[in-house]
C-alpha cells in the first residue's frame, strides 16, 4: 500500500510540475492582432470598391466565347462540369471551418483554445480578403463559361467571373494548414506531427481536384489558391509566436 501511495505520489508531483513548465507559445498583441485585422479589412473594402462597377457582359458574347484562347495548360478544365464534384468541394469548405475545434482534443492546446480562435479568425479574414481581392481585380472567366455543355441560365451569373483565384482551395489550404502549424507548436514531441501536416496538404489539394472537375477553376486558379491559402495559414500562428522578438 505504501508503495501503491508513493507511486501514485510521484505520478501526481511529475504531472504538476509538466502543467506548471508548459509555456504557451503564441501570444495575442495589439502590436500584432491590430495591423493583421486592419489590412484584412482594408483588402475586403478595396476589392468591394474594385468589384462594385463590374457588369455581366451579354449573354451573346458568352456563347461566343473559344476555349482555344485558353493557356494549354488551363486548357482542359474548360471540358469538366460536375454538379456532384462541386457539391463535395462545397462538404470540404464549410466542415474545415470547424477544423479549430480539434485544438480542443491536446490538452496543451485546450487550455488556449481562446487564443487559438482569435488566430484561426486572424488568418480566415486575412485569406478571405485576399482571395476576394485576387478575383475582384482579375475578374477571370470560370472554365465552364468555355463549356458548351453548360446552359446558359448557369453560365450568366457575376460569381462566373470570379475564378481565380479558388476560393474554395485557398479557405480549405489556410485552416487546414494553421491547424497543422500550431498542433505542431502545442505537441512538439507527438507521432502525429507528420501524420497532420500530410492531411493539411492534401485536403486543399483534394478540393482543388474537385473544383477542377466542377468546372469552376483552372489549375492555375488551384495552384495559387492552395499557395496564398497555405502562406497566410502558416504565416499568423508565426507572427503570434513567441520566439519572435516583438512577442517575448
Amino acid at each position: 500500500m505504501k508503495k501503491f501511495l508513493s507511486l501514485f505520489f510521484c505520478i501526481h508531483i511529475y504531472l504538476a510540475i509538466s502543467a506548471q513548465q508548459f509555456v504557451s507559445p503564441y501570444k495575442l498583441s495589439f502590436t500584432i492582432d491590430l495591423p493583421v485585422s486592419a489590412n484584412a479589412v482594408g483588402l475586403l473594402a478595396g476589392s468591394y470598391i474594385i468589384g462594385s462597377p463590374f457588369a455581366l457582359p451579354s449573354k451573346q458574347s458568352i456563347q461566343q466565347l473559344d476555349r482555344n484562347s485558353i493557356n494549354a495548360f488551363d486548357r482542359s478544365a474548360t471540358l469538366r462540369y460536375s454538379k456532384a464534384a462541386g457539391y463535395g468541394s462545397d462538404v470540404i469548405l464549410y466542415t474545415s471551418l470547424a477544423i479549430p475545434l480539434l485544438a480542443l482534443i491536446s490538452k496543451n492546446s485546450r487550455n488556449d483554445f481562446g487564443k487559438i480562435v482569435a488566430i484561426n479568425a486572424e488568418a480566415f479574414t486575412l485569406n478571405l480578403a485576399v482571395t476576394e481581392l485576387f478575383k475582384e481585380a482579375v475578374h477571370r472567366k470560370r472554365p465552364l463559361l468555355y463549356n458548351p455543355n453548360v446552359p446558359l441560365d448557369v453560365k450568366y451569373q457575376k460569381d462566373n467571373f470570379k475564378s481565380f483565384i479558388s476560393g474554395h482551395t485557398s479557405t480549405v489550404a489556410c485552416m487546414s494548414f494553421c491547424f497543422a502549424k500550431t498542433f505542431a507548436e502545442y505537441n512538439p514531441n507527438s507521432k502525429l506531427r507528420p501524420v497532420i501536416w500530410t492531411l493539411a496538404a492534401t485536403l486543399p489539394a483534394v478540393t482543388g481536384l474537385l473544383r477542377y472537375e466542377a468546372g469552376m477553376h483552372f489549375w492555375t486558379d488551384v495552384i495559387t489558391g492552395y499557395a496564398v491559402g497555405a502562406l497566410i495559414g502558416v504565416a499568423v500562428p508565426y507572427l503570434h509566436s513567441t520566439k519572435l522578438a516583438i512577442n517575448r
